[in-house]
């Protein structure tokens, strides 16, 4: 889930070093001169925060950091990093951190605080020889964000949404108090991508899954025509009974997340982190969170997560020390903390909690009313899809969206297909 932010910004954290070094906290030695470079995803309020967390660490080690935030370029300026071998001494991973980034990265697995990661995010960041090469400050569930005063408006209770014929009914009468049911940004491709990322688990790979598709997606011989498609069917279903927003292709994802911030939609389908930035734009929103709907009634709920906030350090920066004092020094409790909650994740070290904040506390309810009708899942694309596969995700759906009533359904399928059979062949 990517944030807002066009212009490349730099900010650097200090103009002057302080000359002291970190006592009494395991963090480690400093040294004299050093600016470490950190690249970023985060951008206003959150960077802002960030911004402050680099500032006391320097001025408790003497080593200066410069924050680096390309906002939503950040995949691509990563990527041309990579090719010319320029890279930052850390830099956020997005969720990459076994797969695109691992040879760039060196392994954390001998500092102190490796034995503390969750056992929530531990798998997703471990690769196949056990190796891990990031600190995973939070882990990022996604689910399904809504208002709850839009709900008891349209006479809807959460828990009754098990299904999609449940979400359906519950859209009939969000409908019907005249309020959008799905507010979706799709000028930006990640918000379409992410109604694929969220509901094609449930029909393809889920552990529920009858004819499950997991093992045909590695290996290439998935059946796009025949599984696929009843996905994209489902949504060209939202679309013609009017289900989104009326301007889905051109509203941007800040439309949506005012939208459900002053109560004018009922759902918006990302990452928790949404209600945080929901809050900005109203602190007294009503909000929750929502589990995945099952296709069946056989199935379960599920909430999908992956890599949070995760930075990792370049095997070939010049201050490897360095780079290990921050990443002992975000890895402090409270620091660690900090970062989650700003961010509206989940801390991602065991003994650290954020229990009394409004993410974690819906999060935490919406866990106990599902109880054991609820199934913990790894994010799709991240764990079935080949790399690279996120855009094509929502250029694909976009499809449905501009031709609901004629091929959307069949150009959304074969344009995902084709991406993905070009991707497994490279």
């Amino acid at each position: 889930m990517k944030k807002t932010g066009k212009k490349c910004v730099s900010i650097v954290a200090c103009t002057a070093m302080a000359m002291a070094v970190l006592t009494g906290t395991g963090i480690g030695a400093s040294a004299d001169d050093v600016t470490l470079e950190v690249e970023t995803s985060w951008t206003g309020e959150q960077l802002d925060a960030l911004q402050s967390i680099m500032d006391d660490f320097t001025e408790e080690s003497g080593i200066g950091v410069e924050l680096i935030a390309p906002g939503e370029d950040y995949e691509n300026v990563m990527k041309t990093r990579m090719a010319s071998g320029d890279l930052p001494d850390l830099w956020e991973t997005h969720g990459w951190s076994t797969t695109r980034y691992a040879e760039y990265l060196s392994t954390v697995n001998d500092m102190e605080w490796f034995d503390q990661i969750s056992d929530a995010i531990k798998g997703t960041v471990t690769d196949k020889d056990g190796n891990v090469y990031v600190l995973p400050l939070s882990l990022d569930p996604a689910s399904i964000c809504y208002n709850k005063d839009v709900f008891e408006a349209a006479g809807v209770e959460p828990g009754s949404i098990r299904t999609w014929a449940d979400f359906e009914a519950a859209c009939d009468k969000i409908l019907a108090a005249e309020k959008v049911p799905v507010y979706v940004g799709g000028k930006t491709v990640d918000n379409t991508a992410n109604l694929m990322e969220v509901i094609a688990p449930g029909f393809l790979t889920n552990s529920d899954v009858a004819e499950n598709q997991g093992d045909a997606l590695l290996d290439g011989t998935f059946d796009f025509d025949t599984y696929w498609t009843p996905i994209a069917e489902m949504l060209q279903g939202w679309m013609q009974k009017g289900y989104f927003n009326q301007d889905i292709l051109t509203a941007s994802n800040d439309s949506a997340i005012q939208a459900l911030a002053m109560g004018e939609c009922a759902f918006v389908i990302s990452g928790n982190h949404t209600i945080v930035q929901a809050q900005e734009y109203n602190p007294d929103a009503n909000l929750g969170i929502m589990a995945i709907p099952s296709p069946s009634e056989e199935g379960s709920s599920y909430v999908s997560s992956g890599e949070g906030t995760c930075y990792g350090m370049w095997k070939d920066s010049e201050h490897q020390e360095e780079c290990k004092t921050l990443l002992n020094y975000l890895a402090q409790p409270d620091v660690c903390k900090q970062i989650a909650t700003v961010n509206g994740k989940i801390p991602g070290l065991k003994g650290v909690t954020n229990e009394d904040e409004y993410v974690t506390k819906e999060f935490n309810e919406m866990q106990e009313l599902y109880k054991d009708d609820l199934i913990s899942i790894q994010y799709f694309d991240r764990q079935y899809l080949p790399s690279g596969m996120w855009n094509d995700m929502g250029v694909s759906t976009n499809e449905i969206f501009m031709d609901p009533d004629g091929d959307g359904v069949s150009k959304c399928v074969e344009s995902i297909k084709t991406a993905y059979t070009e991707k497994m062949n490279q």
